[in-house]
C-alpha cells in the first residue's frame, strides 16, 4: 500500500503543476516506459483442487491449495514503443517485466529422537506483452483509455526438499538432506481495459500515470498436474515516460 500512496503523491504534484503551454507531437514514434505495480488475482482451479497462491501447498486441510505468498504484489518495469497515428489514436506495444516473486513453506516433525523437516522454495518470474489501442477523447492529450491484448509468460523454478536430523552415540549432531530441483513453464492470454493521464512537457518527452485491469488467466498443465486454471492478471497501476525521439520540440503557446 505504500507504493499506492506514493502513486497518490506523485499524481498531486504533477496535477498542480502548469503544463498549459506544451504539447505531445501530433504524429510519430515514440519508445519509453516506467515502473509498475500489479496486484494479481491468483485464484482459481489446479486439477480438482481449489487454488489461491498465498495459501500453503497442502491437500490434507480441504483448503484451497497454494504457493505460499505472502501477498499478491508483483513489482517490476515496463518498456514500451509505439506510434502517435493523430491527437487522438496511438498504438503500442509494452514488455512487463517483473521482478521474481519468492516464496518457500517447511514443514517440521520431532519424535523425540529424530527431527524430520520437508518443504520447498518457489521462484516465480512472471513476464507479459501488452498490444494496445489508445484513445484520446480530446485533442489536449491528457486523459486517454486504451484496450488490447495481455500475452503473459511464467517460469517458475520449484525447489523439494526434505532432511532428517539427529544425535549419533556420541552426540554428534547429524543430518541428512536430499533436495530436487524442477522447472516448468505457462502461458496465459486475457483483455486488456484501462486509463490515464498524460503531461507533455515543453520538449519532446511526456510524463503519464496509468490504472488497468487485465483477465490473464492460465489454462494448462503445470508441472505435469492438468487443468492449471489461475487468474495471473489484475490490477496494475504505472508511472512513465514517453519519448518522441524522431520529432521537432513541439512548439509552445506561452506568451
Amino acid at each position: 500500500m505504500k507504493s499506492l500512496g506514493l502513486l497518490v503523491v506523485f499524481l498531486a504534484v504533477i496535477g498542480g503543476a502548469n503544463f498549459a503551454g506544451a504539447e505531445s507531437p501530433e504524429s510519430g514514434f515514440f519508445m519509453g516506459g516506467g515502473a509498475h505495480i500489479q496486484w494479481i488475482k491468483g485464484s482459481g482451479t489446479w486439477a480438482e483442487y481449489d487454488f489461491e497462491i498465498t495459501n500453503p501447498l497442502s491437500v490434507d486441510s480441504g483448503d484451497p491449495v497454494g504457493f505460499s505468498w505472502t501477498d499478491k504484489v508483483l513489482l517490476g518495469l515496463k518498456p514500451m514503443v509505439g506510434y502517435r497515428i493523430n491527437p487522438q489514436f496511438e498504438m503500442q506495444v509494452a514488455y512487463g517485466l517483473n521482478i521474481t516473486k519468492s516464496s518457500q513453506q517447511s514443514d517440521t516433525k520431532y519424535d523425540g529422537f529424530t527431527t524430520y523437516e520437508q518443504g520447498f522454495s518457489l521462484a516465480w518470474v512472471q513476464r507479459s506483452v501488452e498490444i494496445l489501442g489508445v484513445y484520446f477523447p480530446s485533442e489536449d492529450q491528457r486523459y486517454f483509455f486504451y484496450g488490447g491484448l495481455d500475452l503473459t509468460n511464467i517460469k517458475a523454478d520449484f525447489t523439494l526438499y526434505e532432511g532428517v536430523g539427529y544425535e549419533d552415540y556420541f552426540g554428534n549432531p547429524v543430518s541428512e538432506v536430499a533436495a530436487e530441483k524442477e522447472s516448468d513453464s505457462v502461458s496465459a492470454m486475457g483483455f486488456i481495459i484501462g486509463a490515464g493521464i498524460e503531461f507533455p512537457s515543453d520538449g519532446n518527452l511526456a510524463v503519464f500515470a496509468s490504472a488497468q485491469y487485465s483477465t490473464a488467466k492460465t489454462d494448462d498443465a503445470f508441472f505435469e498436474t492438468e487443468d492449471f486454471k489461475v487468474g495471473v492478471g489484475g490490477i496494475a497501476f504505472m508511472i512513465g515516460v514517453k519519448w518522441f525521439a524522431f520529432q521537432n520540440e513541439p512548439e509552445s503557446h506561452l506568451p
